[in-house]
């Protein structure tokens, strides 16, 4: 019934009325035809710029036809099912890959590409264009085929080294790691100095390899609590937390004989530019607070003793010495060993000019033989 009514009102039209209609409905069509064409040669433009023509292979898993399953053998912390191809497929397509032009091998019309997972390179790609062509006159098309590719996944899609403490726990995918798969333990990145002399807890480090898939990687301390944590560079480093006070006066609950930072701190600064009273420019004032043959201890001796410190430029010191004196961040290890960061500034005139020498350093101290000595020192970027 209402085809017939439409088909009644058509035929009352003028022809006038009906060729109008007919040619927009024309021009609809074309007009439509057109954009579609537009935006379809847009895309295709787009996708074959040759920065992004790279990760259009990625993303459509053409660059994976070079690879196979049995390119590596599979970690037993990966799951029982896992394929290699589909494992790199997916990186392909993740947000974990990462595309770099790799100037040093793009020449001419060669246009080389590294792949990276995070940070760790896996495939290295180079396109030459076969040819090019024209869209809407103005839009240069070029095709591209690949010319040479390699990828590296010696050690799997995904591989991590993760250092923890001692104490600690780390899980891969649900499996506990254990003792067989430590490939190196030691002392706390940092700490070497005092663990010449002194006990303090441990590290050990797991290099997880030929892993497909990204791993659910859980880490926990010794109360069972899980650690947050940071991937790197695949990287995990997580150091002991040692108990930490802001101002050495918290921190004097844990540190014998009610030892003076700050004046130790001055002594070595006084010593560095022969202000410090002593034998050998002020060496025996300090060695009572060095351990022999220890860093510090060479140290202090070898600028002593060396060429070098008759150099320091005549100067005078002004009064007060010493200003903006600090001593915070202070950090227990054990009973026997403490660092604090220690800042201040000495006022000196050098050729009638007024010049500050700053120290803005972390010390590191342990008990040794009935005192504290200075072990360590470790400058600290403000």
């Amino acid at each position: 019934m209402r085809k017939l009514r439409i088909t009644k009102k058509w035929k009352r039209l003028s022809a006038y009325k009906k060729s109008l209609i007919l040619l927009s409905l024309v021009l609809v069509i074309l007009s439509t035809v057109f954009l579609v064409y537009v935006y379809n040669s847009m895309i295709l433009y787009e996708r074959h710029l040759v920065d992004n023509y790279i990760s259009y292979l990625a993303e459509s898993g053409k660059l994976t036809e070079g690879v196979n399953d049995n390119m590596f053998t599979i970690s037993k912390f990966e799951s029982s099912n896992a394929k290699i191809t589909d494992g790199i497929k997916k990186l392909y397509k993740s947000d974990n890959l990462k595309i770099r032009k790799n100037s040093e091998l793009s020449k001419g019309d060669i246009y080389a590409y590294d792949l990276y997972n995070d940070s760790k390179l896996i495939s290295t790609v180079s396109l030459k264009s076969t040819k090019s062509y024209k869209k809407m006159a103005i839009l240069t098309i070029n095709e591209w085929e690949i010319v040479d590719s390699k990828n590296y996944f010696d050690n799997g899609v995904y591989a991590y080294e993760i250092t923890v403490p001692n104490d600690y726990k780390v899980y891969i995918n649900s499996y506990l790691l254990d003792d067989s798969d430590v490939t190196k333990s030691g002392d706390v990145a940092g700490l070497e100095n005092l663990t010449k002399y002194v006990e303090i807890s441990k590290s050990k480090t797991y290099n997880v390899n030929n892993l497909v898939y990204e791993p659910k990687i859980k880490i926990v301390d010794a109360s069972n609590k899980e650690v947050k944590y940071d991937i790197k560079d695949n990287q995990i480093n997580i150091t002991k937390k040692f108990q930490e006070f802001t101002t050495l006066e918290e921190a004097k609950t844990y540190i014998k004989d009610d030892f003076d930072v700050l004046k130790l701190a001055e002594n070595w600064s006084l010593f560095l530019t022969k202000d410090l009273r002593g034998t050998n420019y002020g060496l025996s004032t300090l060695m009572p607070y060095l351990i022999s043959g220890s860093k510090m201890y060479q140290r202090a001796y070898d600028w002593s003793h060396g060429i070098d410190i008759t150099f320091v430029s005549n100067h005078r010191l002004k009064s007060p010495t010493f200003t903006n004196e600090s001593v915070s961040d202070c950090v227990i290890y054990n009973d026997n060993a403490f660092s604090c960061l220690v800042s201040l500034e000495k006022n000196m005139v050098v050729n009638g000019n007024d010049k500050v020498d700053k120290m803005h350093d972390r010390l590191y101290f342990i008990y040794y033989n009935g005192g504290y000595k200075l072990v360590d020192m470790q400058a600290v970027n403000e």
